[in-house]
């Protein structure tokens, strides 16, 4: 485990323990800009149920929580940042699988504000692609809050 996970997950067992209860973690990728890991977690949530921490938490903004259809139950999908100058630098993406829930928590630790700033305008783009969501404003909004 790295340094900089080992000390974001101290912080975020405490707050945000339901993504943490996790006993099999996989290291996506670490590069000298960010780390990814995908935590399964041991207790499914609903997307509902991970908004709900992810908006309890006061240092992660809400980039978008989207859902196709109240119909579908598969491919909804959230994403949450830490917001400029938390301790840690985050991205938070959950998806649900074809029962409506979240399995999966998809946590990415960046070593600055650019990085994340990247990363974010890279989310947009696959987002908008995807599911054709348009999140300018709050894309906008979160970039008020680096000023």
């Amino acid at each position: 485990m790295t340094l900089k996970r080992f000390k974001f997950e101290n912080l975020a067992k405490q707050t945000m323990s339901e993504f943490f209860d996790a006993e099999n973690i996989i290291k996506k990728e670490i590069l000298d800009i960010r780390e990814e890991y995908e935590y399964h977690l041991n207790t499914p949530l609903t997307l509902s149920r991970v908004m709900n921490i992810l908006e309890e938490q006061d240092d992660i903004f809400i980039l978008y929580n989207f859902v196709p259809s109240k119909a579908v139950l598969c491919n909804r999908t959230c994403c949450g940042v830490s917001r400029p100058g938390s301790e840690h630098i985050i991205k938070i993406v959950a998806e649900t699988n074809d029962y409506g829930l979240c399995e999966k928590i998809y946590i990415t630790i960046f070593n600055s504000l650019e990085d994340i700033l990247e990363d974010i305008y890279d989310e947009i783009k696959r987002v908008e692609e995807r599911y054709s969501l348009n999140f300018e404003d709050n894309y906008c909004t979160f970039l008020a809050l680096t000023t």
